[in-house]
């Protein structure tokens, strides 16, 4: 290879140098580079840019419905958000309306209770009324009788039972007015 170099530089006469280029190479260099270059820009240049075109498109059409996508989201959580506040404001007033339900509940029980309770004493305190009434009468009934009783044995004969009865009768109730004054 460096024969061929050494002809090469005999037959032109110049010393071969690797830094400066041979012109002729630079002009047929030059040719190719155009004819490339016009190949290039003619028929590779326009599909080239039909396909970056393409793409460009494609990514701006990406990110517009990303940008939808997005703007959908954020109306569909303003809306989760409005509702989710809705049913917390209706929880809210459910829970209420049960407490005031159930105060309700235990307001009527209790006057229900009470009621029943005032019922139940008034009862109670006419039974007494009566069964003290009942037990007068047989305590007077059974003390006239003795009485009349011993009045009898005391006296040793038999005594009108119904005028004595009276008789101690009348004598109980003073008894009674007399002590119901003190």
């Amino acid at each position: 290879m460096v024969n061929v170099l050494l002809a090469a530089e005999e037959e032109h006469g110049e010393l071969f140098s690797p830094v400066v280029p041979v012109l002729s190479e630079l002009i047929w260099a030059a040719v190719f580079f155009t004819i490339l270059f016009l190949i290039v820009s003619r028929v590779a240049l326009p599909k080239l840019n039909k396909v970056l075109a393409e793409r460009e498109a494609a990514v701006t059409g990406q990110i517009t419905a990303a940008d939808q996508v997005r703007a959908d989201a954020d109306v569909l959580l303003a809306d989760y958000r409005a509702k989710l506040a809705d049913a917390q404001s209706e929880a809210n007033r459910i829970i209420d309306e049960g407490r005031r339900t159930a105060e309700g509940i235990v307001t009527e029980a209790r006057s229900r209770a009470e009621a029943e309770a005032q019922t139940i004493v008034t009862r109670a305190q006419s039974d007494i009324r009566a069964e003290s009434n009942r037990a007068q009468v047989e305590l007077r009934s059974t003390l006239a009788e003795l009485s009349i009783q011993v009045a009898g044995r005391v006296v040793g004969q038999s005594l009108d039972s119904d005028a004595q009865r009276q008789l101690v009768e009348r004598y109980i109730d003073e008894l009674s007015t007399t002590a119901s004054q003190n």
